[in-house]
């Protein structure tokens, strides 16, 4: 038989819901004018950097109307130049020397727009993500909405769920959670409630929440459906491996070591997690408590206390009949 000295940890009474996980920043990716595309910049399911090159469109046209308008600027400040030298020797008028700048605004202004919609040729990353798949091909007419490719930020994973108004008290910002998915059964994910909505639900008596989950390692994808357990009402309490317990009806008991001999306790177990166990009533901090081979002990019995720390991972005294 193996004993273990009762300690405390951390249990929080759960709330559980369900949700679909969305990106934390999303959007389809599409030019705003009417182009051919000469260069794709991006693989499949790549991630991008915030500015990154994605797709470029044909703007031979723009570029050489840019060259031009760079050369009229550059004259015109010549120009201007000039003209503030013959001021002195009055040969213009400053109204004309203030024509010859109104010129160069003017071109600046011209080179500016040029800019700008040599810009627009380029279509960038709003934000760091991961692109999707390509929907168009180099060569190919794009018009305004149409979608060249998806770009989702999950480095943080966000989903809405809902709860019981009734559990509105426990529902605050930052209070701690734990999400899972089918897809990974054996992992789980942190995260916390980010918001909660203003109003519930007069139908159905729920109020909406959000939550935002660690997602760094990029395992969790956009409309993954996620099973959450919000950790509301945190707290320190008594615990023990739940094959401590020994069943009596809707009791529960424990023999607990006294004196070398096993004596049993009722006590009052409270939430429960895999293999843990909530005390809250019959033992105290330091209680050494059968864990192993209850069923073959009986009130009274003599025990051996021995050190058998290899027996069970996180054993600290070890009792054998």
């Amino acid at each position: 038989m193996i004993a273990q000295r009762v300690d405390t940890e951390t249990f929080a009474s759960g709330i559980e819901a369900l949700g679909t996980a969305r990106s934390n920043e999303s959007l389809d990716v599409s030019a705003n004018l009417t182009e051919k595309i000469i260069s794709l910049n991006f693989q499949d399911g790549a991630y991008v950097e915030e500015g990154a090159l994605l797709a470029r469109l044909d703007d031979t046209a723009e570029r050489a109307e840019l060259a031009a308008a760079k050369a009229r600027l550059a004259e015109r400040r010549r120009t201007l130049d000039r003209s503030k030298s013959l001021v002195s020797d009055r040969v213009l008028s400053e109204s004309e020397v203030d024509l010859r700048a109104s010129e160069v605004e003017t071109a600046v202004a011209e080179v500016a727009a040029l800019e700008a919609d040599i810009a627009d040729h380029q279509i960038r990353a709003p934000f760091a993500g991961r692109v999707g798949l390509r929907m168009v091909s180099v060569g190919a007419l794009i018009r305004p909405g149409d979608v060249i490719t998806t770009l989702d930020d999950i480095d943080t994973i966000k989903v809405d769920f809902t709860v019981p108004e009734t559990e509105l008290a426990r529902l605050k910002p930052g209070v701690p959670l734990v999400a899972r998915s089918a897809a990974y059964p054996d992992r789980s994910f942190e995260g916390e409630v980010s918001a909660v909505d203003t109003q519930v639900n007069p139908q159905t008596r729920a109020v909406l929440a959000r939550a935002e989950i660690d997602n760094s390692g990029r395992e969790l994808q956009p409309g993954m459906l996620i099973e959450l357990e919000v950790l509301a009402r945190q707290r320190e309490s008594l615990a023990v491996p739940e094959g401590a317990l020994v069943p009596r009806g809707d009791r529960q008991f424990v023999f607990r070591v006294v004196d070398g001999k096993a004596e049993r306790v009722e006590v009052t177990v409270g939430t429960r997690r895999p293999g843990v166990a909530e005390i809250t009533g019959g033992l105290e901090a330091g209680d050494l408590v059968v864990i192993d081979g209850t069923m073959k002990l009986q009130p009274g019995a003599p025990v051996k206390v021995t050190e058998r720390s290899a027996a069970l991972p996180h054993v600290t005294d070890a009792t054998e009949s």
